[in-house]
């Protein structure tokens, strides 16, 4: 039987086992730079009200765009509530989401993820209030 933390350590290892995520903000790989989607949204929101989210993936540092290395989609939550998706061609179109949504309360942070066809899914967040 495999112990948890031989699973942990091969998971480390597999960007496709799991959710990858930015493990120092100060010191980021350019791998993590090029994958690593970035939320723009307001921080504060009034309740119903309709705003607009935008999730971009290498606008840290240009992710490839070619059949063989692209993001496949991109994906936005409301903590674990999902909000909206956007499936991308390779060469076609660029990893930028741009969505409006509302939101009825605080449901915790913004959630985002994206999907690199080689590299395995990608999370960030922000935060985000919701005031009456």
């Amino acid at each position: 039987m495999t112990s948890n933390v031989e699973t942990a350590v091969k998971c480390e290892e597999d960007s496709f086992c799991g959710v990858n995520t930015v493990k120092d903000c100060e010191h980021m790989t350019d791998l993590e730079k090029k994958h690593q989607p970035i939320i723009t949204a307001s921080k504060s929101v009034k309740k119903g009200e309709c705003f607009e989210v935008v999730v971009e993936v290498g606008k840290l540092m240009e992710h490839p765009n070619e059949p063989g290395h692209y993001i496949e989609f991109v994906e936005l939550y409301a903590d674990h509530t999902y909000l909206s998706r956007m499936d991308l061609t390779a060469r076609k179109t660029c990893p930028v989401m741009k969505t409006c949504i509302s939101l009825d309360h605080t449901h915790g942070k913004l959630r985002a993820f994206a999907h690199c066809n080689l590299h395995g899914t990608w999370e960030s967040d922000a935060d985000i209030e919701v005031t009456d």
